[in-house]
């Protein structure tokens, strides 16, 4: 995907006020710019209409709960399973091992802990963030934690594999280049990328050839 942004494209930070054309931005970081158009990118409430009315989750407070691992439902186990509400992630990679835990629990070959185990655990996990003060609507977040979290799925399902170095090194290298350069990043590879990309690229060849023997 290359780089579609036009020149008289900007990004900017939050919106502090609007003033006919004029927009100003918060904590006075940007000077105030005459505009056309505001594309708004606000995210998203999570809703579940398939669940409504059956009381089984809550989703008011910018979260789904009560979850298990940001995954299962304590009551229902495998049977209600929310696989992929982790933001700030890795996204397939991440989707996978969470899907193979599913799959292995549902299939039998590996248990979740009790049902109050797992709403136990879901609360302290919950308590620990407002006693922190954090946000509570950031509660599905996984910036910083998401390799711990990961490593942790795998080893509970009872022997998925983890997620590749070369896959985890590319990410990092890519989000602070995102970071960096917000408008030039899709078309832009830094050196430190290349190995990771030649691991890659191995990696798929390996695969398709397996295929072919079978």
């Amino acid at each position: 995907m290359r780089s579609s942004l036009r020149g008289n494209v900007i990004l900017r930070g939050n919106v502090a006020s609007v003033s006919g054309k004029v927009v100003t931005f918060e904590k006075g970081s940007e000077d105030p710019v005459e505009v056309d158009t505001i594309l708004w990118c606000t995210g998203y409430h999570y809703t579940v209409p398939f669940l409504k009315g059956s009381g089984a989750v809550q989703t008011e407070r910018g979260r789904i709960e009560p979850l298990y691992e940001h995954l299962f439902h304590p009551k229902f186990g495998p049977k209600l399973s929310f696989v992929g509400l982790g933001f700030r992630i890795l996204p397939f990679p991440f989707f996978e091992i969470q899907t193979r835990w599913v799959a292995r629990c549902l299939s039998g070959r590996c248990s979740l802990p009790t049902e109050q185990e797992m709403a136990a655990e879901a609360e302290a996990f919950y308590g620990g963030i407002e006693g922190e003060g954090a946000r509570v609507d950031m509660t599905h977040c996984m910036d910083g934690v998401q390799w711990d979290y990961l490593d942790r799925v795998a080893r509970n399902s009872g022997g998925a594999p983890k997620l590749e170095d070369w896959k985890i090194g590319l990410y990092e290298i890519n989000r602070v280049k995102k970071a960096r350069h917000p408008k030039e990043y899709r078309d832009l590879t830094l050196p430190e990328e290349v190995p990771l990309m030649e691991k890659g690229a191995a990696r798929a060849q390996s695969f398709l050839a397996q295929l072919q023997e079978l």
